[in-house]
């Protein structure tokens, strides 16, 4: 099974987290803060209804966001598939640029990223087996 999330880039992340729980009565989870600016959102997870958002802050400091071409890329997808290292290795031989190489996540999940020749930023994410 696969899905696509969307991953917004914003100023202001922590804002934008009352904005969501405030329109959308948004469930945040997975908020983690940038350890050298706790004023700033490293990643953070929406859940509306039955869907997922993703958000952090903007800008280099947040290392989440590429310039694409000459602008920072705002929208980023998050795509949960089967396997991570199998559609990484296929965008890159189809033309991406690696973002990040697929490596395991501390959670036992794998995770990794790639540029598409169209200039969006693709994050790809294997869940972590039942009981690991």
């Amino acid at each position: 099974m696969s899905s696509i999330s969307p991953y917004v880039m914003v100023d202001r992340a922590n804002d934008y987290r009352v904005f969501l729980e405030r329109a959308f009565e948004a469930e945040i989870t997975d908020f983690v803060v940038l350890p050298e600016d706790p004023g700033r959102v490293l990643h953070a997870r929406a859940r509306i209804g039955d869907s997922e958002l993703f958000f952090a802050d903007s800008g280099e400091g947040g290392q989440r966001c590429l310039k694409s071409p000459d602008e920072p890329v705002h929208v980023q997808l998050w795509a949960t598939v089967p396997d991570a290292d199998s559609v990484y290795g296929r965008a890159i031989d189809a033309g991406a640029r690696p973002a990040q190489e697929v490596t395991a996540q501390s959670d036992g999940s794998r995770l990794g990223g790639f540029v598409d020749p169209f200039g969006t930023l693709w994050w790809v994410n294997t869940t972590a087996p039942v009981g690991v």
